[in-house]
């Protein structure tokens, strides 16, 4: 009867053991996904204020335009 009881426990003991190396594994895998998504958000980020920086430039030369073609508009 003792030898049984230690047996189960032994296959609960390895089946503890098989979840927890199954965990630390999805948790490695986690952990790179994370920081892959973080890179990802960074280039993002980076490319967002490139756009930013663009749009501004654009706006300032279409108003530069349209102040031009304003005065060609009133000289005529």
């Amino acid at each position: 009867m003792a030898l049984e009881q230690f047996e189960r426990l032994e296959i609960g003991v390895e089946q503890v053991l098989k979840r927890c190396e199954e965990l630390r594994a999805e948790n490695a895998r986690l952990k790179d996904a994370i920081e892959a998504k973080g890179a990802e958000v960074e280039d993002l980020k980076a490319k967002l204020k490139r756009l930013d920086r663009e749009k501004v430039q654009v706006k300032e030369k279409v108003d530069t335009l349209l102040t031009r073609l304003d005065g060609l508009i009133q000289s005529a």
